[in-house]
């Protein structure tokens, strides 16, 4: 593998200085991070947080809704090589999910949905049916919403065929959005979703999803999944109250696992879980917890209620680089959207410098996060040679106190990550 070459921090873009200047008179302006998945060996750059506006027309008037904060680890460059693979148009092609039905209770309902990793996108997939159409999309646990992709059906376009006779109006306002120097509308409709079409799986589905037979979504135009974008199901649950709803926001789902641990037999999987389980009754040891915190919601301007620990350490190639205290906290955002891992800017400086000094071959050879957990214990995730990419020190407007990282697959292969929503925890097994 070439020997990883540290860049220079690079601006925003003016066009998106631009259309902020623009949207000076609008009422309400929030943002939140989302993430693109981007392939460690292809890449040669790092490129600082980028943002985007989300806006709404009505009328003569406009209205922010959010300047969503996208953490791009991808280049233009190799844009035209990450491209889902075909997908079949009907839903009767649909594999079958296999469901686990605990009791006839929503708080005991559970579903297991198979993934299936994508060399070309460096990420996991899975396919989903609205209408009666099946689409594709990268599993991530940094977004929040149910989407579609609005493209005129053409053979060669990999995910999925939007018809619009299959769903109708949400009755919301459509946003207009900005993603890495692209930009267009977002249209919200309602529709039918499912994971499958086995009857099969009928009562558990139900009980998860009450309002599957009307699932708010929205309809990404053609223009916004130009370039290195991409198309996501977003798995964060809670947010502000005046965001678009997202996708387990219309659910009971109270709990999430994503299991990307080889296993001979067993497929990699989301499994969903209703609002009452307690899914640490499934682990041998659940005091190993780490807590979530919402700081960065409460404190920092995210309209979105990440899943977010704090580290009490970050440990780069046998160094401690940097430590949390009361008033400086390390916030680390799991990302399953996300390839390596996406750091503030002055975080990253900072390494820089101690590299140089050192005159070390490796900026980011091996990287350790340590958690506390609640039982006072430790827990740990590392990663060696994770693309790192750069962050704004200002992600939501707000200066935060202390370091923002962003960590994906490169720390959570080989683990199952537990989201306990309604208990605000999390597991690694």
């Amino acid at each position: 593998m070439e020997r990883e070459r540290p860049l220079a921090r690079q601006a925003i873009p003016s066009l998106c200085i631009a259309l902020l200047l623009l949207c000076t008179f609008f009422t309400t302006t929030h943002s939140f991070v989302s993430t693109t998945a981007a392939c460690n060996k292809k890449l040669r750059s790092h490129q600082p947080t980028t943002l985007s506006v989300h806006c709404v027309q009505n009328n003569n008037s406009t209205h922010v809704l959010t300047r969503r904060s996208s953490i791009i680890t991808s280049s233009i460059a190799i844009a035209s090589s990450c491209f889902f693979p075909q997908l079949p148009s009907s839903a009767a092609d649909i594999d079958v999910v296999t469901i686990t039905e605990q009791q006839s209770t929503a708080a005991r309902a559970s579903i297991t949905i198979p993934l299936k990793y994508e060399p070309k996108l460096c990420a996991y997939t899975v396919s989903y049916v609205v209408g009666d159409t099946k689409f594709g999309a990268i599993v991530d646990t940094g977004s929040p919403f149910l989407v579609v992709p609005q493209t005129s059906c053409r053979p060669d376009y990999k995910w999925g065929c939007y018809r619009a006779e299959e769903s109708q109006s949400s009755g919301l306002e459509p946003t207009y959005e900005r993603f890495v120097g692209n930009e267009g509308m977002m249209e919200w409709r309602e529709g039918k979703f499912s994971f499958a079409n086995s009857i099969a799986m009928v009562s558990s589905f139900a009980l998860l999803f009450p309002q599957s037979s009307s699932m708010v979504f929205g309809v990404v135009s053609e223009s916004l999944l130009d370039g290195s974008g991409g198309l996501f199901l977003g798995l964060v649950k809670e947010t502000n109250s005046w965001i678009r709803p997202s996708f387990l926001g219309q659910s009971d789902v109270g709990a999430f696992s994503v299991d990307l641990r080889e296993r001979e037999g067993f497929d990699k999987s989301l499994t969903l879980y209703g609002g009452s389980r307690q899914p640490q009754q499934k682990f041998s040891n659940p005091s190993y917890a780490i807590p979530l915190v919402r700081d960065l919601n409460k404190r920092f301007g995210d309209a979105t209620i990440h899943y977010v620990g704090v580290a009490s350490s970050l440990i780069v190639n046998g160094n401690n680089l940097a430590t949390s205290s009361r008033r400086n906290k390390i916030y680390v955002i799991f990302d399953t959207g996300c390839t390596g891992m996406s750091i503030s800017t002055s975080l990253f400086n900072e390494r820089y410098s101690i590299a140089r000094e050192r005159r070390e071959n490796n900026l980011w050879g091996n990287v350790e996060l340590q958690f506390d957990t609640v039982s006072g214990g430790v827990a740990s995730l590392n990663a060696k040679k994770p693309l790192t990419t750069t962050l704004d020190d200002r992600p939501w407007g707000k200066k935060l106190d202390g370091h923002l990282i962003v960590l994906g697959l490169a720390f959570l292969e080989g683990h199952e990550m537990t989201v306990d929503i309604d208990n605000d925890k999390i597991w690694f097994d």
